[in-house]
């Protein structure tokens, strides 16, 4: 035993912390380091040498790093690389170009290929060059590069756990040549296992992105396939069977199999799940926990959908609540709900048909849950019940059922429902339908992303407001200046004096003269006029006085005050300066408007602002009164350049 082994291990037998003046310091450590790299008290070096190093300085800093190097690059024991990896990990990041270092260091010990490491050994060293490529692009792309040069001659069980490494990257950094290289894995007959494991992860990771049914069908079924070659070609693994399980059940509710099949099914889930929990003991490296993590979302979502299943079989709920949140939303949104998820993708494609078809056919489900979402409009899953409900009414619709309680008027229904419920005469409403249809068709499909996100920011806040969710004509005229005000933002952004003169008002003027904001005024009344009916300009007797544009939904109103702004364009300053006046409109009816105003204020000289930077939406709550009422502030850029004149500004503003 190397005397500064002895020492260490004295230090650690008396509880003691390790320093490195303990050990004779670095002038000591340096020379020895190759004799104590493979020593089991290796590891117990890595801490004070890691911390003594952040703290060096000059030449010492050179002596630390090449003492780690040299400790790390003689061990060849893989539960001592383990070990080394797991402390130098928790420091990262290491100092200087440590982290480069290390990265290289692991992986050239991976690469070895003389027998002078076990695979168990060159494993270890992967893992921690996998470990420290995680948040590295440009080492991923180094590990994909001797991911796809492994030769199937090398080491056995090198190769099995190089399989679970390249199974994992995939689920990260979605390249596809991984998968290409557990395919070439795959046909070792004594890598398969491993290998056929971690394609059927790669096919799940797929299959949960897809968004069509029939897609994510398919894409399951690959993965149950693989799944189960891997059961087949193995010994008994938990894990493996779970997926196999769970997505049997996926597969059967899509399939529309009778609930107690899927009680049996599940049954067997949570089996397994209790057997990887204890197989696994949560060992291993840390991005297996994952991996545990996700087998366990899965076991969930198995009970979950089971539970569910049996409750849909019922023509009502004895408490709707709980079964409305604790199981028909939680699996109808499972993707975020329960597999935690950022996003909605084949797990949805494959429950919400199934759910939507029951509960439509079950007036009283159908009831509760329109119901549920009155009470509960600001609930975290109230948008995607709203969702449900419109899926309801047009399964309904198609399927020609009548059970559609009177509840339904309150929620969004289809385009059809609507026309079907207008007072044009029924020989005409399949034509003016095809009509409505593919002039909505037309813009949405011209709507851009930037639009979308402004619509969805607003609606998103406005649905917090009773005006809103418990008003069918709030809605309606909310949604419709919402919509139309986009678009009048949009072409009024892209218009040139040249195209529409009428939005000269717009640009900068050769006198610096300042439009009035009677030129905003009747552009957008003009605007608007065209899509909304019983539009309003300078309608008096509203608040005791006259609003610049008013729209009438049924007994309800929306206004819209127009001002312009010299000074401070502000947000803040707008709410402040014209708050007041825009929400006395809404005494009597909705407490919902706009404050639309023309920017004079901002010259433009690096060139207009993009279209989400002009809505925004603010509250005012008054003394004494419970409810705030809403105001969607819209800033329209005036005293804009030509972009030929911004260039022309720029240079002549050049030093």
């Amino acid at each position: 035993m190397h005397p500064i082994e002895a020492e260490l291990l004295e230090i650690v037998k008396g509880g003691r912390d390790c320093k490195l003046e303990d050990l004779g310091g670095i002038e000591m450590l340096a020379p020895a380091a190759r004799s104590l790299g493979n020593t089991p008290m290796m590891p117990e070096l890595l801490h004070p040498l890691v911390l003594e190093w952040s703290n060096a300085k000059g030449a010492d800093r050179d002596i630390h790093k090449g003492i780690l190097h040299d400790l790390l690059e003689v061990a060849t024991t893989d539960f001592i690389l383990l070990e080394a990896i797991d402390i130098l990990e928790h420091h990262r990041p290491l100092p200087d170009d440590g982290d480069e270092c290390f990265f290289m260091l692991f992986l050239e010990k991976a690469a070895i290929g003389d027998h002078s490491l076990s695979g168990l050994s060159r494993g270890a060293a992967l893992d921690g060059a996998f470990r420290w490529a995680s948040d590295n692009r440009r080492w991923q792309l180094r590990l994909l590069d001797f991911f796809l040069g492994l030769a199937p001659s090398d080491d056995t069980e090198f190769l099995r756990r190089t399989a679970k490494i390249v199974g994992v990257a995939y689920s990260h950094w979605r390249d596809k040549e991984l998968v290409e290289v557990l395919n070439k894995l795959a046909q070792l007959e004594a890598v398969r296992p491993e290998a056929a494991f971690e394609l059927g992860m790669a096919a799940l990771a797929e299959a949960m992105d897809r968004a069509d049914s029939t897609a994510a069908a398919t894409a399951f079924r690959e993965a149950r396939d693989w799944f189960g070659e891997c059961d087949a070609v193995s010994e008994h693994r938990p894990e493996a069977s779970l997926y196999i399980d769970g997505l049997d059940l996926l597969i059967s509710f899509h399939s529309g199999a009778a609930s107690t099949s899927l009680g049996t099914v599940s049954a067997r889930v949570q089996q397994h799940a209790f057997e990887l929990h204890a197989w696994s003991g949560g060992s291993g490296p840390p991005w297996l926990g994952i991996r545990q993590a996700e087998a366990a979302c899965w076991s969930a979502l198995a009970s979950a959908v089971a539970g569910l299943a049996g409750s849909l079989d019922e023509p009502s709920w004895w408490e709707p609540a709980a079964v409305i949140e604790e199981g028909l939303l939680s699996v109808y949104s499972a993707g975020r709900s329960i597999l935690r998820r950022d996003q909605y993708g084949g797990v949805e494609a494959m429950l919400r048909p199934r759910i939507r078809a029951s509960v439509a056919m079950q007036a009283g489900q159908a009831h509760q849950v329109r119901m549920w979402l009155q009470q509960n409009t600001s609930h975290q899953w109230a948008t995607e019940t709203r969702d449900l409900i419109a899926q309801i009414d047009a399964y309904i619709e198609q399927s020609g059922s009548r059970e559609n309680p009177s509840e339904a008027a309150s929620e969004r229904t289809s385009l059809a429902a609507i026309i079907a419920r207008s007072s044009i005469p029924e020989e005409q409403r399949n034509v003016v339908l095809d009509v409505v249809a593919n002039a909505v068709s037309l813009q949405l499909s011209n709507l851009t992303k930037a639009e979308v996100d402004v619509i969805e920011r607003c609606c998103k806040e406005a649905r917090n407001h009773t005006d809103y969710s418990a008003n069918t004509n709030g809605a309606r005229l909310f949604d419709t200046v919402l919509l139309w005000l986009v678009r009048f933002i949009f072409n009024r952004l892209e218009l040139t004096k040249g195209d529409d003169p009428t939005g000269a008002y717009l640009f900068e003027r050769t006198d610096g003269s300042l439009p009035h904001e009677d030129a905003l005024q009747q552009d957008f009344f003009r605007w608007v006029a065209t899509y909304a009916a019983a539009s309003d300009l300078e309608s008096t007797n509203i608040a005791s006085g006259r609003a610049d544009i008013r729209l009438r939904s049924g007994p309800e109103r929306l206004v819209v005050e127009v001002k312009r702004e010299e000074k401070d364009c502000s947000f803040d300053t707008l709410f402040k300066s014209y708050a007041a006046q825009t929400t006395d409109y809404q005494n009597v009816s909705i407490r919902l408007g706009v404050l639309l105003v023309l920017d004079l204020a901002t010259p433009n000289r690096e060139g207009t602002p993009h279209l989400t930077s002009l809505f925004e939406i603010r509250h005012v709550r008054r003394h004494s009164e419970s409810q705030s009422r809403l105001i969607l502030i819209v800033k329209v850029p005036g005293r804009r350049k030509r972009p030929s004149d911004l260039t022309k500004l720029a240079k002549a503003n050049r030093p």
